[in-house]
């Protein structure tokens, strides 16, 4: 019987209230390779996914979430910005 995993949440369906609340873009990492995920204002509900410097894909929101699960399950790592370091 295969276990099943809590679902891990996409960053875009995280509220701003939410401690894990990330501005876009969103860049997932791996290695030296990073692909960046971020909304298309001209088509709600859609998303462009860009890997490097390669021509960027136009996704729909199912096709973006199932990309952004599989990526994790290939080991890529959602990037948290830096923090600014506050001088005292």
């Amino acid at each position: 019987m295969p276990l099943k995993k809590k679902p891990v949440p996409v960053p875009w369906d995280i509220d701003v209230e939410d401690d894990n609340f990330l501005k876009e873009p969103w860049i997932l990492k791996k290695g030296k390779e990073f692909i960046t995920i971020e909304t298309d204002n001209n088509n709600r509900g859609n998303f462009y996914l860009q890997k490097d410097d390669e021509k960027r894909l136009s996704l729909s929101a199912l096709q973006a979430k199932l990309t952004y699960h599989q990526l994790i399950e290939f080991g890529y790592k959602l990037q948290k910005p830096k923090r600014k370091k506050v001088q005292t």
